[in-house]
């Protein structure tokens, strides 16, 4: 195989990388089981000091990055995650984070990670390859997840555009992925047709109204074809969390009753889970918070339940329990009731889910995309011919049935939940760079 470019889906919860072969497009395998997808993980150990426990446990990710401790990616970092969560710092989803209102010290911190990961991917494209690839198309969101919209574009592309650099890229370009997901649908049309595509994916919800057919297929600019769109931070990740509170919070304290009959206050159940916004975690793992959870189980109840919120401060578990509720979203899907079973807190500890409570969880995010869908429509002016669906949360319950109410009578079309943006992105970069 030889390819001069690399294409790159820098996804919230996986990564894909791709370029064309015979007029088709090629995902390279990335994992060591031939995985084509890499999840967005990263696992830095921590360099244990028998002597000095207390520095062991509060080593910060600068100091364990510039010690250059060893890195694991993929599922290797969950697997490692799994078998010693204390034993060095666990990163899920940093595309989450690359919008936000970031320090000096937290983007440097953002930019190491960032190449860490492009690094892996660039490496083992390389590897699949036999040769060096200097050319990349990024994709990314319309918006990424942050509350400043152009200027977190603007962070977040100068953060990605750094670590690319830094990995060896020389030419780096990026390409929106709602587009490139649409791209990868117009390559099975023989006509001219209107699309809505809507890429429900990790960390964003990004809806494009966009006119598609052979004819436009040979152009790497669709701006013009681009008759509508918008974005916001609506994904998978925040589903999981929203189920991790709504679902599973309620075994750990959360809305039981203070001794004098009040609920518990709740800022540190939504703190304790919430993995995407650094300075939730920051609060919740600072030192000061143990002596609040000690508090909060002195007003409680039903003291049992603290204990357990405790064990998850002392033993890092917010990303277990998010993957736990990520476990139960998936199974959802096909099932109308599953067992979250959480045996690392408490062994036959288990929580029944349905999936009309999921539905519950994620109303405000499904009402968000209904809204997306809402705009996009209304600033291009007019109906699609059909309705493209891609994204890993886009299999989550209810999504089907709020465009079949938004869009009656307009056919729906599933993509490849986690390819489709990787493979029109490799048709992109292939006219970019080919």
């Amino acid at each position: 195989m030889s390819a001069a470019y690399l294409a790159v889906d820098f996804g919230t919860s996986n990564c894909a990388a791709g370029f064309m072969l015979d007029q088709q497009p090629h995902l390279l395998a990335l994992e060591q089981d031939g995985s084509r997808y890499l999840s967005s993980a990263l696992y830095i150990e921590r360099q244990r000091d028998p002597q000095d426990e207390d520095a062991y446990l509060s080593a910060s990710l600068t100091r364990l990055l510039a010690q250059n401790s060893k890195v694991l990616v993929g599922k290797a970092a969950h697997e490692r995650y799994s078998m010693d969560p204390l034993g060095g710092v666990f990163i899920r989803s940093p595309k989450s984070m690359l919008g936000s209102r970031l320090t000096p010290a937290q983007t440097e911190i953002y930019t190491q990670v960032a190449t860490l990961l492009l690094g892996q991917i660039k490496q083992g494209a390389e590897q699949k390859l036999g040769h060096q690839v200097e050319r990349v198309l990024i994709g990314r969101p319309i918006h990424f997840q942050g509350i400043d919209l152009a200027l977190g574009d603007e962070r977040a592309l100068a953060i990605l555009n750094q670590a690319a650099s830094r990995v060896g890229f020389k030419e780096v370009d990026f390409a929106y992925e709602p587009v490139a997901a649409a791209i990868e649908y117009e390559r099975h049309l023989t006509q001219e047709q209107l699309v809505l595509v809507v890429d429900i994916g990790g960390g964003t919800s990004d809806i494009s109204l966009i006119r598609l057919g052979p004819e436009h297929s040979q152009k790497f600019d669709r701006s013009s074809d681009l008759l509508g769109h918008s974005g916001k931070r609506i994904g998978g990740v925040d589903m999981d969390i929203k189920l991790t509170i709504y679902g599973l919070m309620k075994l750990f304290g959360r809305q039981s009753l203070a001794l004098d009959g009040k609920p518990l206050p709740g800022a540190l159940f939504s703190d304790a889970v919430n993995i995407i916004d650094i300075h939730a975690q920051e609060r919740f793992y600072a030192e000061k918070t143990y002596d609040e959870l000690l508090d909060l189980k002195d007003l409680a109840a039903e003291p049992l339940l603290l204990n357990r919120f405790i064990q998850v401060y002392q033993q890092h578990l917010s990303y277990y329990l998010n993957q736990k509720a990520e476990q139960a979203k998936i199974g959802l899907t096909e099932h109308a009731a599953v067992d979250v079973i959480l045996d690392r807190i408490d062994q036959g500890l288990l929580q029944n889910l349905s999936q009309q409570q999921l539905m519950d969880a994620l109303y405000q995010e499904l009402s968000g995309i209904s809204k997306l869908i809402q705009q996009c429509v209304e600033s291009a002016g007019v109906k699609p011919d059909s309705i493209f669906v891609t994204g890993g949360a886009s299999a989550v319950p209810g999504v089907q049935q709020m465009l079949q109410q938004l869009l009656p009578g307009v056919p729906v079309i599933r993509g490849d939940q986690f390819g489709s943006v990787a493979m029109g992105l490799s048709k992109l970069a292939s006219l970019r760079f080919g």
